[in-house]
């Protein structure tokens, strides 16, 4: 027990690490922003790939989806992704992949509300609001040139 609630703490400062590129990236549609995200939350996986490596049944019913191994791959993958539209200059695109990068780490902290309960707090007090304020951002440049 002693790991998730380690584990919890350091996610909820490491998140908040992380939330301020992403937010940087998309506000100012910076390759260097999201690629400094990029590079964070693979290091995160494997920060949560170590905690998780004895257990994965007690750290998913205890803290859920949304400050896993899974959420930090899905993060990579789509920072990879926006940061190569805006390295091409297709800033368009890459608002609109912000965007689905937003609904989709949103709804996984939804899921963690109904799955986990008070755990879902931790990445909604740390970095759930940096994908809203996103989300918010890339509907208001949704067609930016």
């Amino acid at each position: 027990m002693t790991n998730v609630n380690a584990y919890s703490v350091l996610m909820f400062i490491a998140n908040i690490v992380l939330a301020v590129p992403i937010l940087l990236a998309v506000i100012q549609q910076a390759k260097a922003s999201m690629n400094i995200a990029n590079v964070v939350s693979g290091v995160y996986i494997l920060i949560s790939v170590g905690f998780f490596s004895e257990d994965f049944k007690l750290f998913f019913s205890k803290l859920g989806l949304s400050i896993s191994p899974v959420a930090y791959v899905i993060l990579a993958i789509f920072t990879f992704l926006i940061a190569k539209d805006f390295g091409e200059l297709r800033v368009r695109q890459g608002m609109r992949k912000a965007v689905l990068m937003s609904v989709v780490m949103i709804a996984l902290n939804v899921v963690d509300f109904f799955w986990v309960k008070s755990a879902a707090l931790i990445p909604l007090f740390s970095i759930t609001w940096a994908y809203v304020v996103v989300l918010i951002v890339g509907i208001m440049k949704w067609n930016i040139e």
